[in-house]
Order: C-alpha cells, then structure tokens, then sequence
C-alpha cells in the first residue's frame, strides 16, 4: 500500500456471492455463508491465510432470487466491494455453516472472470481512489453544493434523535471528523433503506451521481422521523425523545440503523412502568432504590440477561401493597358470636383472641402478636387462623412450610441468579393486595435443614419483621 493513494487493494480478489444485503465501503456487514463455493472460499482464503492480503475479498450482491438459487454461478454484478474479513465464526447447528464480519473498503469493477472452481476468482480493477476526491476543490461546482446540502441533511438527521444515547453522541462527531464524500455510503448504509435501493448507490461510481441518488433516502428518512415527532407531540403521556439506533452497518466495527416502531413501544413500556413506580406510594428508602434501578434498566440493552432480572424485581415492587391495608374490625361482642359458630368449646384460645381485640380498643397502635398452634392434625388449627382473619376483618393467607430447607424459600434469592424469586412472605403480600393480613404459617414443624441454609433460622427475620408491623 501506498500512502499517496490511500486503500490499494489486489488486482485479483476471490468473490463472495451473498443473498444477505448490499455492502457498502465504510460500513460493516455480517455475511452468513453456507453455499459450497463460499464455504471453500472461507475454508481456503480466509481460515488458511496467514497475511492481512489473504482477508481481502470482493462481496458481490447476488442478485439471483435466493428460492430458485442453484450450484451454477451467477452472472455477476459488475460492481462490488472489496472488503476486509473481521472475523469468522463457524457452526454446524442447524448445518455447517460460516459467519463472516466483514469490513467495505472500497469500490471495484469486475474486468474478467479467471476461474469458477472451487470458489470465484477475478480481476478486478480498483474504482474508489482518495487522489481522484483531492485533485480539485470540492467547494467549487455543483458538487461542493451537493456535498453540503448533504452534510447539512446528515446533521440535521442526528440532531432529531436522542443525543443522550452514547452511540449518537459519537456519530455525531464523526460526521465532523469524516470525508464528505465518504457521507453518501455510510449514510446509505445506516438509514433504513430497502437492497435495491443500496445497490443503486453502490453502481454510482461517479461522486456527483452518488450524492444524488443517496440524498433523496436521507431526506425520506428525515421526513419519516418529523412525521413520528408529531404524532408524538398529540399524545402527551408519551415519551417524547426520538429514539435511537439499532442495528445495520456503518462504521468498520459499529452496526447502527434505525427503527424507530420497536424502540417506541420498548419507551413507552419504561415511561408506563416508571409512571407505576411514582404512583405506588411507596415510602422514600424503596422510592430511590426503584428510581435507580429504573435508570439502569433505560440503559440496558433488552439482550442483557439482567435486563428481564430488574424488569421483573421493579413490577414485583409495583404490585406489592406499600399503601393499601384493611380496616380492623373490633366488635369484641360480633368477634364472640363469631369464634362460637366457627368452633365448639376452645375456651382459652377463644379468650386469648378476645384479650387481644379488647388491649387494640384501647391501644390502636399496638403490633401484631405471634400465636403458635399446637396440635395433632385435623384438630381445626388452620381453620382457627381463618376464623381470626374473618374476626378481625383481615386478609388471610397459608403458607405451607413442610419440607421446606432452603432459606431462600423465607428470605428471598439473590437477584445475581437466574429466575431469583422472592420469599414466601413477600410473595403472599402481593398474594392478598393488602399490607395487614393475616399469615399462617402452617407445618413449621416439619422444615427440613440442607447445605442452602436453615429456613428455622430466617423465621427469627420474620418475626423480627412483624413484630414491628402494624
């Protein structure tokens, strides 16, 4: 290479013949290869090669539709572009199969056609060249009013979308730092735009063409994102930002595009659940704890494992009742006449009950006591716990314990694993809606011990815990 003539590739190029998209120069494409000639070109040029020359190929569109494609080769596109293979990655699930990360380096024009088999090779003669950009001034003519109208459009396309978003913060310094004539193929390449249109700007060898058939789809694009801001603007309760980017190519080692559907309906999920989270009354410590992970989830990339981990820890803090609680019922007379009907004889349990309704008359903030039942099965004991919820006009709520001997099952897993749940206590508040209900805890004698811990240990939290509930 050179370095008063920039890139300079090989006269002769092995070509890839791919269905999946047009490669442009100056963007990054990933190419699935699973046809037998481009597989022995992967195998013999690619895997094989031990210089950087060896990782220099031609990728040609295919233009052949993919359902009637064949062993024979294609008539070949007479343009195509050089590109530099990043990286491979091999599989054999659901077939053997190759991915290929390949980088566009620049334009060529097959000349001739040297072999067919085992994979194509040709000469090709090299079209994108810096001197020809750099002899004259390309502020002059009607191609340096060209290249600024289209720089003006590409600034104007990023400022309408959301510059906190680290990636289009960065795209806009390179539009600063980047070539003007380099714009129209890496904007093309970013925009949303269908294979043929692409292929039209990579036939363009002419600068000036290129300008003119890449301006009118960044235009389009800028239309479509003015139109999406005012449908924004009649719905208030939407976010109002002009999100982002997703995949597609355009920088060696950086893939943007835009799609705009799908991000909105991923913004309007994160306002809705942020709406529930400042509505839940929640007390302040859990507010900014909720706050914090809520900025980090609208971070986090919905690929993430962790992302569907703090999605569901934020709706479980949504659905559990901070502010909602049943009135007591503290008629000691109706409470008798109740516990009689529900039970025969019983007499102290019956009066400790009733001592209990009569010191909340005159203490209402006195906090729920613990009462143990003992005895054989099937003497009533669950039965008197549901008598008392109906007593003291409570939720009520069975927590079975038998066989219990993982900790977790009372306090709750770690939210670092994988389908982490909370503990049965917190699951049976969002169970009954309300922040006082009765719970029984049912067969405590039979919690098992194992290597996760003693569930008999973490009940002294519960206690802890209810003893200073109301």
């Amino acid at each position: 290479m050179s370095s008063n003539s920039g890139i300079q590739i090989p006269s002769r190029l092995p070509l890839l013949c791919t269905h999946d998209g047009v490669l442009l120069p100056g963007s990054t494409m990933r190419v699935s290869v699973d046809t037998a000639r481009n597989m022995q070109l992967v195998k013999s040029r690619l895997l094989k090669g031990t210089s950087l020359k060896s990782t220099i190929i031609g990728v040609i569109p295919n233009t052949r539709d993919p359902e009637h494609d064949s062993d024979e080769l294609p008539s070949l596109h007479s343009i195509g572009t050089a590109g530099l293979a990043v990286q491979v990655v091999g599989s054999n699930w659901p077939k053997p199969h190759y991915t290929l990360l390949i980088t566009g380096l620049c334009r060529f024009r097959v000349s001739q056609l040297l072999r067919e088999r085992p994979f194509p090779v040709a000469e090709v003669e090299q079209l994108d060249k810096l001197e020809q950009y750099t002899e004259g001034d390309p502020a002059d003519g009607e191609l340096g009013e060209l290249s600024q109208r289209f720089y003006q459009a590409a600034v104007q396309l990023v400022g309408m979308l959301d510059m906190s978003v680290p990636v289009v913060a960065k795209l806009r310094r390179l539009l600063d730092s980047l070539p003007k004539e380099t714009l129209p193929d890496v904007l093309a390449a970013m925009i949303r735009t269908s294979n043929k249109e692409k292929l039209q700007v990579l036939d363009a060898v002419d600068l000036e063409e290129r300008f003119k058939k890449a301006l009118p789809l960044l235009t389009r694009q800028i239309e479509g994102l003015k139109l999406l801001q005012k449908t924004r603007k009649l719905r208030p309760d939407d976010d109002k930002r002009v999100l982002s980017i997703r995949k597609g190519g355009v920088f060696p080692g950086r893939q943007f595009s835009l799609d705009e559907e799908v991000e909105d309906e991923d913004s309007d999920d994160t306002a809705l659940l942020e709406r529930k989270v400042k509505a839940a009354a929640m007390p302040e410590a859990a507010l900014r704890v909720c706050l914090k992970e809520l900025r980090r989830l609208k971070k986090m990339p919905q690929s993430m494992p962790e992302y569907a981990l703090t999605r569901n820890y934020l709706e479980m803090m949504v659905e559990l009742p901070w502010s909602k609680s049943t009135t007591d019922c503290l008629d000691i007379r109706a409470a008798r006449v109740l516990l009689d009907n529900d039970h025969y004889a019983m007499e102290k349990l019956k009066k400790r009950v009733l001592e209990y309704l009569a010191v909340r008359q005159l203490k209402s903030t006195l906090k729920g006591p613990i009462l143990c039942f003992v005895g054989p099965p099937g003497v009533g004991k669950t039965s008197v716990g549901r008598s008392i919820a109906r007593t003291l006009g409570r939720e009520f709520h069975r927590i079975a314990l038998g066989g219990v001997c993982d900790q977790s099952d009372i306090r709750g897993h770690r939210r670092t694993y994988v389908g982490s749940m909370p503990g049965r206590i917190i699951n049976g508040l969002k169970t009954v809606g309300v922040n006082n209900p009765v719970f029984l805890l049912d067969e405590v004698d039979k919690l098992g011990k194992s290597l996760q811990g003693d569930p008999a240990a973490a009940l002294l939290e519960v206690k802890e815990t209810t003893l200073q509930a109301p």
